[in-house]
């Protein structure tokens, strides 16, 4: 495993020629303006072990640490403006690129087990965390599968401490109605996860409903990190994952205080089912639940509401020291 450490120097990753390329699509914190750290290492399991990417940010009199987790079919250089303002607000901020996404291997879109995701980040965060705010609070952001995960680690209750607070921005607590390719897969998903269970399919989801930030949507279109297939095991995965948490809801109401933004508009997951999650486990006052009408799955890049989420996010996670 390669050792950890932050510089205060420009970092030799950003020569590497998949990163030129996403850089070209996204700006990212940089040193000298904060100190700057990545790391490449295997995960734990001995069956499916891949080797991971993360990479952390610590600006000056940094006030806590956030565990940024992003989702399905994308990677952390895709919030690099959220990334900046949260460190300009003196958050440090670590996250993993998920295997099979971005900068870390593995399948495209495939993982082998529901548990995996988890573990790779509490891995990483035992790692990282030291080297960051270990004397500060440990807060949680994450996005779409991200939150899905974030609550799967609430549960698992494994990180280095336990989170002050976690913000969801719509959450994967479901899958909306599915045609063409999504519905068939669906359906033989658990024939074909015993065959063929890192079988590519692409998963043609429209980029049309992540959001209506045109620029954004350009931008993206020209990432070579962003994902474009799925497979059978990772449907199977995260089917599991959500009936877990599903099953778990009233155990929430006790957990770190968690706010939750909801996509009025949303077409990527399930919102009935995400306000059904929400009624059951945020009912107690110490969370809080905001749904944005007319607004799309990906939040934070609509130009309509990025400034209350990212002040919703601070205003929350200031409000948990």
């Amino acid at each position: 495993m390669t050792e950890f450490h932050l510089s205060e120097q420009s970092s030799s990753l950003h020569h590497e020629p998949k990163v030129t390329e996403y850089l070209k699509c996204y700006k990212l914190p940089s040193p000298p303006s904060v100190r700057y750290g990545h790391i490449r290492f295997s995960s734990l399991q001995k069956k499916h072990r891949v080797e991971l990417f993360g990479q952390a940010w610590l600006p000056d009199q940094s006030i806590g640490t956030i565990l940024f987790i992003h989702g399905f079919s994308e990677h952390v250089g895709n919030y690099g403006q959220l990334i900046q303002d949260f460190v300009r607000e003196r958050y440090a901020v670590a996250s993993i690129d998920l295997r099979g996404h971005g900068l870390s291997d593995g399948p495209q879109g495939h993982v082998d087990n529901p548990s995996y995701y988890a573990e790779d980040i509490e891995q990483f965060a035992h790692i990282v965390f030291p080297h960051l705010t270990p004397k500060r609070p440990l807060y949680i952001w994450a996005h779409s599968m991200g939150g899905l995960i974030a609550l799967q680690l609430l549960l698992r209750n494994k990180l280095p401490i336990i989170p002050a607070a976690v913000t969801l921005s719509s959450p994967l607590l479901g899958f909306p109605a599915l045609q063409g390719k999504q519905k068939f897969l669906a359906k033989f998903a658990p024939v074909m996860a015993k065959v063929l269970p890192s079988l590519q399919i692409a998963h043609d989801l429209s980029p049309e409903n992540l959001s209506k930030n045109t620029a954004y949507l350009e931008n993206r279109s020209k990432d070579p990190l962003i994902g474009t297939h799925i497979t059978p095991q990772w449907l199977i995965s995260m089917k599991h994952t959500v009936a877990e948490i599903h099953n778990a809801a009233l155990k929430f109401q006790k957990l770190s205080p968690t706010l939750c933004f909801l996509a009025g508009e949303e077409k990527i997951t399930s919102l009935m089912e995400a306000r059904k999650f929400a009624f059951h486990a945020y009912a107690s006052l110490k969370h809080k639940v905001v749904e944005f009408p007319g607004m799309r799955h990906e939040l934070e890049k609509e130009l309509e509401c990025h400034a209350r989420i990212l002040s919703e996010s601070l205003a929350w996670f200031r409000s948990h020291n």
